[in-house]
């Protein structure tokens, strides 16, 4: 007989973890690292929000975690120490303890290549609409903004942005 826990994670490519999330004060805090870090939308497509030891400048090592794991610095798992005083932000990474945690802005009329990784993650959508995707074993999903989602990223997948407005989330790797 198969357990249902191995079934759950056969199967398992979406699932929502919370709903009712406040939007508006976590964009605010997304705004403050950009506006902190004297960026604009436009110039940047992923700021690290957790470093890999503790009490790092933010200003210097906020790029040290948004390269493709074959091409990081340090082993994913290092990236777990908070970057920046964002107190809404920062409950969800210790809650679901997250590590390499990214703000990400995926232009509009974008898509990225189809990847695998090493574990699960959590995605929280700030800005959003229904023409961007998660694509997970060739199936698209909506992530739609106001919830928290555990995504299989260990499966292949990729995101698209099929629309003129830009997407943006916050997403962790959860190796717990």
């Amino acid at each position: 007989m198969v357990s249902p826990a191995f079934l759950f994670e056969v199967i398992m490519l979406i699932d929502i973890l919370e709903d009712n999330i406040n939007i508006t004060s976590l964009l605010q805090e997304a705004n403050g690292v950009k506006q902190f870090l004297s960026l604009g939308w436009r110039d940047v497509s992923q700021i690290g929000l957790q470093g890999h030891k503790p009490n790092l400048n933010p200003v210097d090592e906020w790029k040290a975690s948004i390269e493709r794991t074959t091409k990081l610095q340090y082993p994913e798992t290092y990236f777990r120490h908070l970057l920046f005083d964002l107190p809404i932000i920062n409950r969800f990474i210790e809650k679901y303890g997250l590590v390499r945690t990214r703000l990400i802005n995926n232009n509009s009329q974008k898509c990225d290549i189809i990847q695998q990784g090493m574990t699960k993650s959590i995605h929280i959508p700030l800005i959003s609409n229904p023409n961007c995707f998660i694509v997970i074993d060739n199936q698209m999903f909506y992530l739609e903004p106001g919830k928290i989602y555990l995504t299989n990223t260990t499966r292949k997948h990729t995101y698209m942005n099929a629309s003129s407005s830009p997407r943006i989330h916050i997403t962790g790797c959860l190796y717990s």
